[in-house]
């Protein structure tokens, strides 16, 4: 009978995917998986190394952009373990020789930053991006419809694209008609009638056009009602190969991220500060208004400036740019109002 041991084996309720997600005070990366043979009875801790490397690598490429990435991620073992506050191994197993665990690892932010800042480099809110992305595919100046598209079909074979849900549109006869009467000026017209009755509101239209080894891309984003356009030009010999498009696929996911990264940038050298107005409508409402605070990840610091009866003044150190601050307070619980410059908070409902 074959041996079989589980080793303080933790049952959890995690998916498989890894995740990169920030609170106030740290970044947290879940379900690194690490296996391997056991050789010596030092295993446990070579393969938490690994997971130690291999977290701090998820971390850099889903904080940082693409051109700031490789000036990090040769970092020595050492330096990473210093930025780490803490670390789990949530399952882990032997089969006869084979090892396997799955480990989180929480990165202490401020340390992060520090580590950030003496290199000169900024870096992005680990906020998760759920987009709509719909693929225009032509081919010698012919449309591939849904079924002929395989930019579509193939989109999300691949799934394990880290904090990026990417959704696909229905197929629509109106659409269609649309995009075909528009086929010659696609990058010129507005198309947001595409994306605009889905209920996930950030998008990403992607016009691939093909012909003559030359695949051209006019990507249109709106993420957080922002507008962005940018042009790639890839030199692809066989469209029609499968692993050649999955690469191609790939790359455009990347720069996708690449544009949710750069929108959502922190430059921790410029802090900025904001005076809030809050009104307290019943005896516990300050408090709660606090805890909310204190949740937002851009808010690195904060104090109550003037306190009395009805309100309270509280002035906030943040991150990054105002714009996503607002969304932070909304996605937190707040309503609020611009009134003569001054910020007006409300919890919702």
């Amino acid at each position: 009978m074959k041996n079989f041991i589980f080793l303080s084996l933790i049952i959890l309720f995690l998916g498989k995917t890894q995740n990169i997600y920030a609170n106030q005070n740290t970044f947290i990366v879940d379900n690194i998986i690490v296996k391997g043979q056991v050789r010596d009875n030092n295993y446990r801790e070579k393969y938490t190394n690994i997971a130690f490397r291999k977290g701090f690598q998820k971390l850099v490429k889903n904080i940082l952009q693409i051109k700031d990435q490789k000036k990090v991620l040769s970092t020595d073992l050492s330096t990473i373990k210093s930025l780490v506050e803490t670390y789990k191994i949530t399952e882990e197993s032997i089969f006869e020789n084979d090892y396997e665990a799955k480990v989180n690892i929480t990165f202490k932010r401020n340390l992060v930053s520090n580590f950030l800042y003496k290199r000169g480099i900024p870096y992005s809110e680990a906020e998760r991006l759920q987009t709509i992305i719909y693929p225009i595919l032509i081919l010698n100046s012919e449309l591939q419809v849904f079924s002929k598209n395989k930019f579509f079909a193939e989109w999300n074979v691949e799934e394990d694209f880290d904090n990026i849900d990417f959704v696909l549109p229905v197929e629509n006869l109106d659409d269609i008609a649309f995009i075909k009467n528009n086929l010659s000026v696609l990058e010129e017209t507005n198309l947001s009638q595409l994306v605009d009755n889905y209920e996930i509101k950030n998008s990403a239209i992607l016009i691939l056009r093909y012909d003559e080894n030359i695949l051209n891309v006019f990507l249109k984003t709106n993420f957080n009602n922002l507008r962005k356009l940018k042009k790639i030009e890839l030199k692809v010999k066989n469209l029609q190969d499968k692993k050649v498009r999955e690469s191609v696929i790939n790359s455009l996911k990347y720069s996708i991220h690449d544009m949710w990264k750069k929108q959502n940038l922190i430059d921790i050298s410029i802090p900025s500060y904001l005076t809030v107005n809050a009104p307290i409508k019943e005896a516990n409402s300050l408090g709660e208004i606090i805890k909310k605070i204190e949740k937002i990840s851009l808010v690195t610091d904060y104090y109550i400036e003037k306190l009395d009866k009805n309100s309270a003044k509280i002035k906030i150190k943040y991150l990054g740019k105002i714009k996503n601050l607002q969304n932070s307070f909304i996605d937190n619980g707040f309503t609020f109002q611009i009134i003569d410059n001054e910020w007006k908070i409300t919890l919702a409902g």
